[in-house]
């Protein structure tokens, strides 16, 4: 690591908008970042910490966005903000590589590995023919994707989460650039996996000597892989320290407030006596890997095999595993949105072999609430219009009775009833969390499916949705099928935990139990891998 900075912000402001309609959502922020060193931007959503990085990238919608006469970034003696687009353009994918937060969203899903990572080494090199074919898969062999050669073809739909993260990383450093910008590489991972990327991009940083500007929220992230950390809020930057010192002795209560916001709590008290909601015996699902036209197919994905639950009325089911294990197809086919074999009770009522028109008026009963509240409430209708929609469909109460309804949801989940009418880009993403619940719980159901219903929210507000769970477990006695690979979100909420591998359950039990004193290897591999 050397003295003189590799990158100099200055007084960065960011603009959106002019005149009247002009906001400041990046405010007089200044640091400095060392070759070799990683720097951690932290702080909750709509603190600027993207905006700040995609300034350093020049990648913000200009004109629309513009920064202040005294704002400037210099890159290796260079400022950035006044370089024209081809020079900025050279840049881009060379000097300096970026992995971007959501790699489903920003890898092209109609080109296959190769061509895409190809595209960064054909735009910025000489490199052609075979050799950029051994180029390319170099790069897969780099960041460890398993047996690369048969992921040359293969489309980003086909990776898991970690390796389609593993190829961003190879094409953001493709061409061994001198500074990377990785905007939360590890949102929505499973504990291992995340822990495989971080250690992944620390072991490639240390190899070709670049300095990582690191953008997250994850402050377990932050703990083990930063040097120093610099703490933004509405725009500003409020604390900045070496890693040491700012969690020894955080200076500003803001930082005080993120370092404290990690899940905590136990879950509610559970009746002894309960009786079960939900059963589970011997639930299996198959994918099959073949269609042929003139036969059944003969070769099939076991995606859950035997599955056996036991879901007593009031408490928390938590379901663990890493990405690919199973945990939400078996969720799936709990809720009958996936074909199994096996048998599942509801109630005491068998609904295995029931048909759709026999389990819609079950449906009101067991509800879900998604991962992403962004992608799963439709950006064409009102709060209203998305929380009165089952009402709609399982209830024939008037206008005035579903709009009651709607109130007294938005109510018990903490919202303003008077945003009703807004659309849900209008809201940040803990509150568009707290929509998706009162959607849920809008048709009083027995059981809500919870797929991993924080991982895409910071910590602090991972910490409000958590206590609102419990807080409506308390008051209206739900069940919970947890989906997380959060371990401390799991040990928050659940009364019993399931492990799951490859579709089977390897341990179960007691969630203290399971926690504490696991029994497995792999549950144990699982615990050792959280960041905390």
């Amino acid at each position: 690591m050397t003295d003189s900075p590799l990158l100099q912000v200055q007084h960065l402001s960011v603009n959106f908008g002019r005149g009247a309609q002009s906001q400041t959502v990046v405010r007089d922020v200044s640091f400095t970042l060392a070759q070799g060193e990683t720097l951690a931007l932290v702080g909750e959503s709509g603190s600027g910490k993207s905006v700040t990085a995609h300034s350093v990238m020049r990648l913000l919608p200009y004109p629309h966005a513009w920064h202040s006469p005294e704002s400037d970034i210099v890159f290796a003696g260079q400022s950035l903000l006044g370089l024209s687009d081809t020079a900025m353009n050279h840049l881009r994918g060379n000097r300096i590589g970026m992995i971007f937060q959501e790699p489903m969203t920003a890898l092209n899903p109609l080109h296959t590995v190769e061509k895409q990572i190809a595209e960064v080494l054909r735009l910025h090199t000489d490199i052609r023919g075979d050799a950029l074919r051994r180029a390319v898969l170099e790069q897969l062999e780099r960041v460890k994707i398993p047996d690369p050669v048969s992921k040359l073809k293969a489309y980003p739909h086909q990776l898991s989460g970690g390796q389609r993260q593993r190829v961003m990383i190879a094409m953001a450093l493709a061409n061994k650039p001198e500074l990377l910008i990785a905007d939360e590489p590890t949102t929505a991972l499973d504990v291992t996996v995340q822990r495989q990327i971080m250690e992944l991009l620390r072991d490639l940083q240390r190899e070709l000597g670049m300095a990582m500007l690191l953008i997250t929220h994850d402050l377990g992230v932050v703990r083990h892989f930063s040097d120093r950390v610099a703490v933004m809020r509405r725009g500003e930057l409020v604390e900045q320290n070496s890693r040491v010192a700012l969690f020894a002795s955080p200076q500003h209560e803001y930082t005080r407030h993120l370092l404290d916001s990690e899940p905590r709590g136990e879950p509610l008290p559970a009746q002894t006596d309960a009786p079960l909601l939900l059963q589970a015996r011997q639930l299996t699902v198959r994918f099959p890997l073949e269609k042929p036209l003139f036969r059944a197919p003969s070769k099939f994905l076991t995606a859950v095999d035997n599955a056996e639950i036991a879901l007593p009325k009031g408490t928390t089911l938590g379901v663990v595993g890493e990405s690919g294990s199973g945990k939400s197809t078996l969720a799936m086919a709990l809720l009958r949105l996936l074909g199994s074999s096996g048998d599942i009770i509801l109630n005491n009522q068998p609904i295995q072999n029931l048909s759709q028109r026999e389990l819609r008026p079950l449906r009101s009963r067991m509800q879900v609430v998604f991962q992403d509240p962004f992608a799963s409430l439709s950006p064409r209708m009102t709060v209203q219009q998305i929380i009165a929609e089952g009402l709609e469909v399982h209830t024939k109460q008037t206008l005035a009775a579903n709009e009651a309804a709607v109130i007294k949801a938005l109510q018990d989940v903490g919202l303003d009833p008077e945003t009703r009418h807004r659309y849900p880009h209008e809201f940040s993403g803990g509150q568009r969390q707290r929509i998706a619940i009162a959607r849920a719980l809008v048709l009083e159901p027995e059981l809500i499916f919870l797929d991993e219903p924080t991982s895409a929210l910071d910590r602090a507000v991972q910490v409000q949705v958590i206590d609102l769970l419990r807080d409506l477990q308390a008051r209206y006695q739900f069940s919970y099928v947890l989906i997380s690979h959060d371990l401390k979100v799991i040990r928050a909420l659940s009364h019993h935990v399931l492990v799951m591998r490859n579709g089977k359950i390897v341990e179960s039990g007691p969630a203290e139990k399971i926690l504490n004193e696991p029994q497995q290897g792999y549950t144990q591999e699982l615990l050792a891998a959280t960041l905390g």
